[in-house]
């Protein structure tokens, strides 16, 4: 019955698409008859009521397009066509096992063979492979493996570089492996937003896996160095726990004496990913060379959201956003004010090394603006010279130093502020969590202010990341502040 439906509605939508077509062909038509000349007043009035019937058109594509695909999801979702029987069909321990360890594997195939066809760099191919080995419990290693599986396939690559071309009758171009490509990612999607209870994930489609932020935006060219120095994981889920505690407590005991309770106080703050996005409109052109438009989309994608969390994981306030690091260590017991009077003096680098504590020095690392690094780069011994010449190399006191180019760069005496100038911990209790399963949603036709089309297309693509301060007491931050 699905199956007949699926038919009706796709032989409605290509009904339409003629329709559309249609529009698009009159359209172009009067743009080439009034050339060098103003449309008359009757061609005005034509141009004005086709414009109507395509975008009228384009709308009712999308409709039925997003009926097809609730379609294609409730055939995902009974359980009467998944592999393995109806509801209540019995499998054994080894069975889920061995049916596991499938799915794993096959995910771990799709990785390497994206990887030797140099559409995975390393850290992306590090990152999936991770996530499909250690992403938690084994229902969201299942998910993830399908998820790394379905939108690996070069098959699902290729439908999605149709679609790119043409969003109104891209579909009509795949193969039958294509098609079955695109169903095996819209089963995996809708099981996804189920188990999340999302509100937010109908429609759209999942981005390739080469395309995903949540694997490719970890690099060490990467101009936000947090995703370098952070703890970055990734989640099939509305969130990431990650339990927390000051340690445990030991003891020297007695003999025959009662041992002391040294139980730790346990933090498991759950940190939620919020939901980012990426527009970017192409033309028809640019858009007929799908694939090299995918690795074009895939640069300007990656550097825009790059640019949008470097902001939010340092000051992000928390609240329809992540948490960035400054703002988590505001005001707490980790921010240490500055020695001098509204500056910055050399001690103060010792200062905030000195006070953190012994546990979390082995692995620390320095974060500043790099106006704030020139500064201790200037200051000098008694004698002249440098006081901190190990800066040319990228280090301070013994240890490595990053460019934050978020954080306060300048101080104003004249005004009354907090400058949070440098960062010192460990950087590993810093959290960065990224939700896989990118979803795009393709505008099939863009028009100016007067309505008319512009001969570009539209993709919204959008994201869900996340991050906060998992132990304060990691870090020291330094505060110069000032009085107007």
């Amino acid at each position: 019955m699905a199956k007949r439906w699926i038919a009706d509605v796709r032989s409605d939508r290509e009904a339409v698409t003629e329709k559309y077509d249609r529009c698009r062909s009159e359209l172009n038509e009067i743009h080439r008859s009034a050339t060098d000349r103003e449309l008359t007043a009757g061609e005005q009035e034509r141009f004005d009521r086709l414009s109507r019937g395509l975008q009228n058109a384009s709308d009712e594509i999308a409709k039925l397009r997003d009926e097809e695909m609730d379609m294609i999801r409730q055939l995902a979702e009974n359980p009467a066509n998944r592999e393995g029987g109806s509801v209540g069909q019995p499998y054994g321990h080894d069975a889920s096992r061995a049916r596991g360890a499938g799915e794993r594997d096959q995910a771990l195939r799709t990785i390497e063979r994206s990887a030797k066809a140099g559409m995975l760099v390393d850290h992306a191919a590090e990152r999936a492979t991770e996530l499909v080995e250690r992403s938690g419990a084994p229902a969201d290693q299942s998910i993830a493996a399908r998820w790394v599986t379905t939108t690996g396939d070069e098959a699902y690559r290729s439908a999605f570089v149709k679609m790119l071309a043409d969003p109104v009758r891209g579909h009509m171009l795949w193969t039958q492996q294509e098609q079955a490509a695109y169903q095996a990612v819209a089963g995996v999607q809708a099981e996804m937003s189920r188990a999340m209870s999302l509100t937010d994930a109908s429609g759209g489609y999942m981005v390739p896996l080469t395309l995903d932020p949540a694997l490719n935006l970890t690099s060490d060219g990467s101009v936000n160095p947090l995703r370098r120095i952070a703890r970055v994981v990734q989640t099939a889920t509305e969130s990431w726990t990650g339990l927390t505690t000051a340690g445990a407590t030991s003891e020297w005991k007695a003999e025959a004496a009662q041992a002391a309770d040294g139980s730790p106080a346990v933090d498991d703050t759950p940190i939620p990913v919020h939901f980012g996005d990426t527009f970017v409109p192409y033309s028809y052109e640019i858009g007929m060379d799908g694939r090299n438009f995918l690795e074009e989309l895939r640069k300007v994608m990656l550097d825009s959201a790059d640019q949008l969390m470097a902001t939010a994981y340092t000051t992000g306030s928390g609240s329809g956003q992540p948490k960035g690091i400054v703002t988590a260590l505001a005001g707490t017991a980790s921010e240490i004010n500055t020695t001098g009077t509204e500056a910055i003096v050399a001690s103060d680098a010792f200062a905030l090394q000195n006070a953190l504590p012994a546990r979390f020095q082995a692995r620390a690392q320095w974060a500043m603006h790099l106006a704030i690094i020139n500064t201790f780069r200037q200051f000098e011994t008694t004698a002249g010279a440098l006081k901190f010449p190990e800066i040319t190399n990228g280090q301070l006191l013994n240890r490595r130093l990053n460019e934050l180019s978020n954080m306060d760069g300048s101080i104003s005496a004249t005004a009354t502020a907090n400058n949070y100038v440098a960062l010192y911990g460990d950087f590993s209790n810093f959290v960065i969590v990224d939700r896989i399963g990118t979803t795009l949603e393709l505008i099939p036709n863009l028009v100016g202010a007067n309505g008319r089309p512009t001969g570009q297309r539209g993709a919204f693509l959008w994201f869900r990341t996340g991050s906060d301060v998992l132990v304060p007491q990691a870090f020291r931050m330094l505060d110069v502040p000032t009085t107007a």
